[in-house]
């Protein structure tokens, strides 16, 4: 066995995908970036290995295939590489391929022969997985075994689902902590959100295939001297020399901001994924220059974006904006990683991704990288937008949000209130926050300022407020127009509402029944009334199913009842 100890929410991971692998072929595994999900299906690899079992890790980018390979390493797992660069290791049960090697002539010959073959394939990043493309047709080529699809973003930026029927091949999910929780726990650090309120204009960008901006379009509103200098400057404002990633559109968007940092003093180096720009050999210095902190900051476009692993970043400059919610909390996970001697992080938005002003109110895009996601649609997918759209994607309301007009931090006053700090002023300088923008005033104005420190963290779910406003709603329509909620939330929110309801009716059913066949009192023996029931929580209410459950079941042992079993509403929320 490797030498891999695993967290333990790690190790109850494991457990749920292999209970889930007992009566499904796919499992898909969402575990946020910096969460530990190579050391997860590592352990999952090695132990199948043990047991007899090829398994075969899919990449793919010729760096994730290196970076996975390392990863094996450092783990004591031995392991072969399936590239034509790379020495084959035919008797490794554990292999490491890119899918473009699989997929390549010889790929597909030795795929259709048996010479490569696994009774267990892991594929990183598996987002990408769709039947229909080339990372399904290694699936399909291989027999379509026993498959774990390993994320930490499952939703697809071209909105198709990742569940079989929907375009994609996964069966059921298993999902980690969530990000607040790996925050809580030490995992991550919540970064420190600064949003500019110069941003470039994207109004009339067209959408690509996948759904995200046009890069070509994109390249021509943002590759500007004024928006470059701004990000220079406010890095020399907020954290000037910590190590930083600064995410371009273009190869010469990135040429550009490098040279401007450089001009400034600081040292900057490209890191691209074209041959022409960058060599490998220079790509693997650059990485390590950047590790050992002999350089400032690097300057990307998509290389970094995914599987790149250097927990010393501390600064991420979006200069990309983008729709896809996956391409900007893999930007943000760069930088949310622990190191030793590493205190904080710091996210700098000139792409107006974390949100934006918009007449006179602050209005969320994909919110802060600190919250949790509500993934229960990442199967089904979403309706996508047709090719070629020019409509942007409409930015929520958030109640609560303001400015200060002295630091221009922008925070929540919602919160502060919440928290019991003082909601007449700034969290950060004192100033005083003008009467409408304190907490009675739940859609703020915004006040003049260029560059402002967002509350790093949304915590609209988490209100009193909210939650009371959530209740009275009663149609997806409602609790969109009143929350801002998304419709797959809203649908959400109303069938764990459906199915809390069934609980509770279960329940006095069954309680009901039990007191009239055996004359108990239902407080005597279960500890509750039954008006108390309704205002019990989930977790309460299946406690409580339990116990009933448990209570009949020796009840009739005892008396050899033999009345049909009561009503059992269980639900699994």
């Amino acid at each position: 066995m490797s030498n891999i100890v695993l967290r333990d929410y790690q190790q109850k991971a494991v457990g749920e995908i292999r209970i889930a692998f007992r009566d499904h072929g796919v499992v898909l595994f969402v575990l946020p970036t910096g969460g530990g999900k190579t050391y997860t299906f590592c352990y999952i690899g090695d132990a199948a290995a043990l047991k007899g079992r090829r398994v075969m890790i899919i990449v793919h980018r010729k760096e994730l295939l290196k970076q996975a390979s390392k990863s094996l390493s450092k783990l004591g797992i031995d392991h072969g590489l399936i590239a034509p660069w790379a020495s084959p290791k035919p008797r490794a049960m554990v292999q490491v391929a890119s899918v473009d090697s699989l997929n390549s002539k010889r790929g597909r010959a030795m795929l259709a022969s048996g010479v490569i073959r696994a009774d267990l394939l892991i594929f990183d990043e598996g987002h990408h997985v769709q039947a229909d493309n080339k990372w399904g047709a290694v699936w399909s080529a291989m027999g379509e075994p026993k498959t774990l699809l390993v994320t930490a973003s499952p939703g697809r930026p071209d909105f198709r689902g990742m569940g079989k029927g929907h375009g994609g091949i996964a069966d059921v999910v298993v999902e980690g902590p969530s990000v607040p929780k790996l925050i809580e726990r030490g995992a991550l650090i919540k970064p420190r959100v600064f949003g500019s309120t110069e941003l470039p204009d994207i109004e009339g960008v067209k959408l690509n295939a996948e759904g995200d901006l046009d890069a070509k379009e994109l390249a021509h509103r943002v590759d500007k001297p004024h928006l470059i200098g701004n990000a220079v400057k406010e890095y020399t404002e907020v954290c000037p020399g910590t190590r930083a990633v600064a995410f371009c559109v273009n190869v010469k968007h990135a040429i550009h901001v490098r040279d401007a940092f450089n001009a400034a003093g600081y040292r900057f180096k490209l890191l691209v994924g074209d041959k022409d720009m960058v060599s490998e050999a220079e790509r693997t210095q650059i990485v390590d220059e950047l590790d050992r902190g002999e350089i400032d900051g690097i300057c990307t476009v998509d290389l970094v974006s995914e599987g790149f692993d250097c927990p010393g970043l501390v600064t991420c400059i979006m200069l990309r904006p983008t729709h896809s919610e996956i391409v900007f909390l893999q930007q943000a996970g760069r930088v949310m990683r622990p190191d030793e001697g590493k205190v904080e992080a710091f996210l700098l938005d000139h792409a107006g991704n974390v949100g934006r002003w918009v007449d006179g109110d602050f209005k969320v895009k994909h919110g802060f990288p600190s919250v949790a996601r509500d993934w229960s649609q990442c199967l089904v997918g979403r309706k996508k937008k047709p090719r070629g759209s020019k409509k942007e994607v409409e930015p929520l309301a958030y109640p609560g949000m303001t400015q200060c007009k002295g630091c221009k931090t922008i925070f929540d006053v919602l919160e502060l209130k919440e928290q019991g700090k003082p909601d007449d002023k700034c969290p950060t300088c004192g100033e005083p926050i003008p009467v409408e923008h304190q907490a009675a005033q739940r859609m703020p104005k915004v006040v003049e300022g260029r560059l402002g420190e967002l509350d790093p963290e949304i915590v609209a779910q988490q209100k009193k407020e909210a939650y009371r406003e959530q209740g009275k709603a009663q149609t997806v329509e409602e609790l969109r127009r009143n929350l801002g909620y998304s419709r797959g939330r809203a649908n959400h929110v109303l069938q764990a509402r459906k199915e809390k309801e069934a609980l509770v009716d279960g329940l006095l059913t069954d309680l009901r029944a039990w007191r009239d066949q055996t004359g108990q009192n239902i407080a005597d023996v279960f500890g509750v009334a039954t008006f108390e029931v309704k205002a019990m929580k989930p977790k309460q209410l299946r406690e409580l199913r339990t116990r009933l459950d448990d209570h009949l079941a020796v009840w009739r042992a005892v008396t050899g009842d033999t009345t049909p079993a009561l009503a059992q509403a269980t639900i699994d929320f």
